[in-house]
């Protein structure tokens, strides 16, 4: 049945709380202290617009070389979703809203979100982090993600050579190089579906969100800042003076510890009805 909406949001800080590729490179190097603080310094730079995205996962990339596989995958127990995140899929899934990941994260970690956790359906873009094997030959993208699948749903996997010598070349490719991709690449997903940019919603936490909050709010869809920083709510009341006053964009629960998905779930049904 088709959804008759899209919701594309991003993942680190807005679904999760951590840094995904900062959890990557802590778990794969916890003797190498430097590389987590390099890659924590660019991705701090970039939140507050400082620093572009390119630049950001060149940095980061380049402290993944040598990062296993199995580590990548392990990583993301560490991931703790944003309270409420599990009323607000349910939600998402009861009124036929369709749901994407769009994100500067790396393919791996959404592979491993949709294996390990398949009940909960999303379509997603993101980075690509590249993985060799054991020989040195790059690991096809497809390959990847049935090596991913197969970890999950196959136990007696998780121990296997493979997972544990195949390891990051220290290359991102990236797919979603600047803050406006991300609208872009929404409306594309939502044109696929039979989605106008009028019953799009684009949501995100810090300044990488902030030009596709901005985009889809002026196609006429809804941008949703939620646990979102200083900076992006700083961007918004300047540039987006109108469209918050006419509700187009909507600010929910700054970053702390009360931000909570549900607080989300009675704009989108305000929108839904509209």
């Amino acid at each position: 049945m088709r959804p008759f909406y899209l919701l594309a949001s991003d993942l680190n800080g807005t679904l999760v709380h951590a840094d995904t590729q900062l959890d990557m490179i802590e778990m794969g190097f916890p003797r190498e202290p430097g590389r987590l603080e390099a890659a924590r310094r660019a991705f701090a730079l970039q939140a507050d617009g400082k620093l572009s995205l390119e630049e950001t996962l060149r940095t980061a990339g380049e402290q993944t070389r040598g990062l296993p596989l199995q580590s990548a995958i392990i990583s993301l127990g560490r991931m703790r979703f944003v309270d409420g995140f599990a009323e607000f899929v349910a939600y998402l899934q009861d009124r036929r809203l369709a749901t994407a990941i769009v994100t500067t994260a790396y393919s791996v970690t959404l592979y491993a979100m949709r294996y390990r956790h398949p009940e909960n359906r999303f379509f997603t873009a993101s980075n690509q982090l590249v993985f060799a094997s054991e020989e040195g030959g790059e690991i096809p993208e497809e390959d990847l993600e049935r090596a991913v699948r197969l970890y999950f749903e196959n136990p007696a996997m998780q121990n296997d050579r493979f997972f544990r010598t195949s390891t990051a070349t220290g290359e991102v490719r990236v797919h979603i190089r600047e803050e406006g991709d991300k609208a872009r690449i929404a409306m594309a997903m939502g044109e696929t579906l039979g989605i106008p940019p009028s019953r799009t919603i684009v949501m995100g936490d810090t300044m990488g969100d902030s030009l596709g909050i901005l985009a889809l709010a002026k196609a006429g869809g809804l941008g949703i800042a939620f646990n979102y920083n200083r900076s992006l709510e700083t961007f918004l009341r300047s540039e987006a003076e109108r469209e918050i006053e006419e509700g187009r964009i909507v600010l929910i629960d700054p970053k702390g510890p009360r931000s909570d998905l549900r607080h989300v779930i009675p704009f989108l049904e305000r929108f839904r009805r509209s």
